[in-house]
């Protein structure tokens, strides 16, 4: 990594350098140590510890000793999808100011990735004195799916101000592998659903006994001893299984161990000062079940820092992404095995493999937090803080949870991926040694980028100064940590989803559990692995590709049959204490274009379904008129909301982020004009995929212009 590189992105302002900051950090050992978790597509309905969980919640003692021990924040709203959540939250700012609004995907331009620019959190900690590290899935950039449209490659998520990364840049486990791993099966083969060889009564080819075996070409033959499933048990030992085959002495050539199978294996990233590797998904090391994965990984960088420097650990589980697995045994102590009788393409089946994928989570998250000694057990086994260990935790879903496995009160149809509150209210809890009176809950209005505001604080950074608060979204939250008697600090919140800024607009997908069509995902088999149906090339329909939605709408109607809910373009929502206003555009099939419309609700956070966003009939702009006292929170949240939308200045030629156009961004033009072979990056301005020298033209007519 180049000098230059160094300072224009592990900096985070676009310029700035250490003299900036030549104030001494306070003593290292009156910080904290802070730990995030954050748990992939985990809405508030999962959680009986937040007041749902549907008929039979998962059985989640960690995280409800987290909330006995702390405090549980039960009005927060995240943005509908992981990467504008965690885009949000490391900048401590809304999507209309960072262009991240949607999940990343291969299509989209550098300038919809967390800019290596952004005063970033592990920047403003580094500041302070912190060594930081994150683990798992963070998808707030996406040089793994397109290496082109990102500048820095694996060293990505190093120059967003992480000393240390161990994890993945796409956005969830990959599809399921329904061969298991085997060339050899016949081309009319039923799949193998969950990806591994099921018993002989469970499955046409399914199997008692059989040969498992390791890249290295080590072989056990396993049978089925009582409810064990030899396919199964393989799997989770990283192997592949042979069915109803003995150990040969050589690796057998029909058996594939470079094939991704969802949870249990991974292409993993390793990224450091001293460079980075990939570990492939046929390396032993990645062939884990994720969760265990990513806790080992966790485990190992907190054991290897040292008690003289304060540390960030940002945690990103893959769990409860889709598509689901049966977890191994032993991590689902309640639920127990889910290894006979599963189809992991069944509704029904995937809502108890949900509850499963939460109970792992769970213990997984307790192994990490007892090997950190943040929490020790006691004399019945329960947990109880360390005071000892001075580490604030935070935990926190990324949205809501995904449609197929929601729970009620909450609707499919209006869960992730939409600002509906089942797509946006998601647990939070933070506990540690600043928590006066643990166990409450607080019910005031938090945003995930709130989460930016409290470890910097916690950290020591004063993001008081009028030029740094302009910037941010995000809102002080300690107080209510240490007050019981906290009087709410905002009185609005803020969430919403778009298009990014990309090379194209991918082709049809319905998510078929809910009928919705989305043009989100890029590929075919990212679609599938959602849950979906591809309308695109090699689709569903046998010679036909479709470009949109419309289209696919089109087709349907012509063949008689119904056509699919579209996902809105855009979605943006705004809310105050007792209502909520959406804005939705959404694409015209027959006019063309995107049709604008508004939708107003009165909410609570009862749990009650008449508190939710539920129904139409809900929408309040669906009678005849509204009261005055309904139209004065309508007229102040519609300001709001465009306050909002237009809170960052336009400004041509700035892509530092300082806001002034000058010779600074002719360097960094420069530097990226040079790097990738000048292809994508936050210097491309007329958006073409290049960084060349009709970006440099934009910075030239616009230079000595400050848009502060």
């Amino acid at each position: 990594m180049s000098t230059l590189l160094l300072s224009a992105c592990l900096d985070g302002d676009g310029g700035s350098s250490s003299a900036d900051n030549e104030a001494a950090p306070p003593p290292a050992k009156a910080k904290p140590n802070l730990i995030l978790i954050i748990a992939d597509d985990v809405g508030v309905d999962q959680l009986a510890s937040f007041g749902f969980g549907g008929v039979q919640p998962p059985a989640t003692p960690t995280i409800d000793s987290l909330a006995a021990t702390g405090v549980r924040f039960s009005n927060t709203w995240s943005m509908p999808t992981c990467s504008t959540t965690r885009a949000a939250l490391f900048s401590g700012r809304y999507p209309p100011r960072t262009n991240v609004n949607t999940a990343i995907v291969s299509t989209d331009f550098a300038n919809s990735q967390m800019s290596p620019f952004e005063r970033s959190l592990p920047t403003v900690l580094g500041e302070q004195g912190y060594v930081s590290g994150y683990i798992g899935k963070i998808h707030v950039t996406g040089s793994d799916v397109n290496p082109a449209n990102h500048p820095f490659g694996d060293e990505a998520i190093r120059a967003l101000g992480f000393d240390y990364f161990a994890g993945y840049f796409d956005g969830g486990p990959r599809p399921i592998d329904v061969t298991a791993g085997l060339d050899n099966l016949d081309s009319n083969a039923e799949p193998y659903t969950c990806g591994f060889v099921p018993l002989a009564s469970d499955h046409p080819q399914g199997a008692d006994t059989g040969a498992c075996y390791q890249p290295s070409g080590a072989c056990e033959e396993l049978t089925a001893n009582g409810s064990s499933v030899p396919g199964k048990m393989c799997l989770e030992q990283g192997g592949l299984f042979d069915p109803n085959q003995q150990c040969a002495s050589t690796l057998p050539a029909y058996l594939d161990f470079t094939r991704q199978n969802a949870y249990y294996t991974a292409e993993v990233v390793i990224s450091q000062e001293s460079g980075s590797q990939r570990l492939d998904v046929d390396n032993p090391a990645t062939r884990l079940y994720r969760t265990q994965l990513e806790s080992n990984f966790a485990i190992d960088w907190i054991q290897a820092q040292s008690e003289d420097q304060p540390w960030m650990l940002s945690l990103g589980y893959s769990a409860s992404h889709a598509p689901l697995q049966p977890t191994p045994a032993s991590l689902a102590p309640v639920t127990g095995a889910l290894d006979t009788g599963i189809a992991c393409d069944n509704g029904a089946d995937t809502r108890q493999l949900m509850n499963q994928n939460m109970e792992a989570l769970d213990t997984e998250i307790r192994r990490v937090l007892l090997a950190a000694d943040v929490y020790i057990e006691n004399a019945n086994g329960d947990l109880e803080y360390n005071p000892a260990s001075n580490t604030v935790v935070a935990f926190i879903g990324d949205n809501g949870t995904y449609g197929p496995v929601v729970k009620e009160p909450f609707l499919p149809a209006r869960s992730k991926g939409t600002v509906y509150q089942g797509g946006i209210w998601v647990p939070l809890i933070v506990t540690g040694a600043t928590v006066e009176q643990p166990g409450r809950s607080v019910g005031a209005m938090v945003n995930s980028t709130d989460l930016y505001h409290l470890f910097a604080t916690l950290g020591g950074a004063d993001l008081s100064a009028p030029e740094v608060a302009d910037r941010l979204d995000a809102q002080p939250m300690d107080d209510y940590l240490a007050n019981a008697d906290a009087l709410p600090v905002r009185d609005s919140n803020f969430s919403m989803s778009g298009r990014n800024l990309a090379s194209s607009i991918p082709q049809p997908c319905v998510l078929t559990d809910v009928n919705i069509c989305l043009q989100l995902f890029p590929q075919k088999g990212l679609c599938i692995s959602e849950g979906g149906t591809w309308y695109g090339d090699d689709g569903v329909v046998p010679g036909q590709s479709f470009s949109s939605c419309c289209a696919v709408n089109t087709y349907r109607v012509n063949e008689g049959e119904a056509p699919f809910d579209i996902l809105a373009e855009t979605q943006r929502t705004v809310r105050d204490d007792r209502f909520k206003l959406l804005q939705l555009e959404e694409p015209n099939c027959d006019a063309g274009g995107l049709t604008e419309s508004f939708e107003f609700y009165e909410i609570n956070e009862s749990g009650s379904p008449l508190g939710l966003d539920n129904l139409d009939a809900q929408d309040l702009l669906t009678r005849p008129t509204l009261t005055p006292e309904q139209q004065q929170h309508y007229d102040t949240l519609l300001a709001e909301l465009d306050s909002i939308v237009d809170s960052e200045p336009t400004c041509p030629g700035d892509g530092n982020l300082d806001r002034v156009i000058n010779e600074q961004d002719l360097e960094d033009w420069s530097y990226f004009s040079q790097l990738n072979g000048g292809r994508s990056s936050w210097y491309d301005f007329n958006l073409d995929g290049l960084t060349d020298a009709a970006d440099r033209q934009i910075i030239e007519d616009n230079l000595g212009l400050t848009c502060l």
